[in-house]
C-alpha cells in the first residue's frame, strides 16, 4: 500500500498468519484492538516526531481460548510517539510505543 493510500481490503487468508515480535533496546511493540469498522482492512501510522512517513499492517481477527477479537499488530518500532490514522486525512490517537516492551490500545 503506498503511503497516505486509502485503507485497503486485504485477503482473509491472512488472517491466519502468525507475528514475530522483535523488541528490544531501542524498539516495541504495539498491539491494536480496533473497532468493528476496520475489519479486513489496514491501519496506518506514523512517527509523532518523524517526516510523515507511514507504515501499516492488517486488521485481523485472532481467537484465544478466552474470546475473538480483532487486532492491528504492529511487532517492531522505533520506541516513542506514534500517531494512529483513523482514514488517509485523519489523525487519531498518539500512542507511546515503550523501550524494550509492548504496548495494547483499544481503539473503540
Amino acid at each position: 500500500m503506498a503511503p497516505n493510500a486509502e485503507h485497503e481490503k486485504i485477503d482473509a487468508s491472512a488472517a491466519c498468519a502468525s507475528v514475530a515480535l522483535d523488541i528490544g533496546a531501542g524498539s516495541g511493540a504495539l498491539v491494536l484492538y480496533p473497532s468493528e469498522r476496520f475489519r479486513g482492512r489496514e491501519i496506518e501510522i506514523s512517527r509523532l516526531d518523524g517526516p510523515g512517513r507511514r507504515v501499516h499492517t492488517g486488521v485481523h481477527e485472532r481467537t484465544t481460548e478466552v474470546r475473538s477479537r480483532l487486532t492491528a499488530i504492529f511487532g517492531s518500532l522505533l520506541a516513542g510517539d506514534w500517531i494512529v490514522w483513523e482514514d488517509v486525512a485523519t489523525a487519531g490517537p498518539v500512542v507511546t510505543v515503550p523501550d524494550g516492551a509492548v504496548v495494547e490500545v483499544d481503539l473503540t
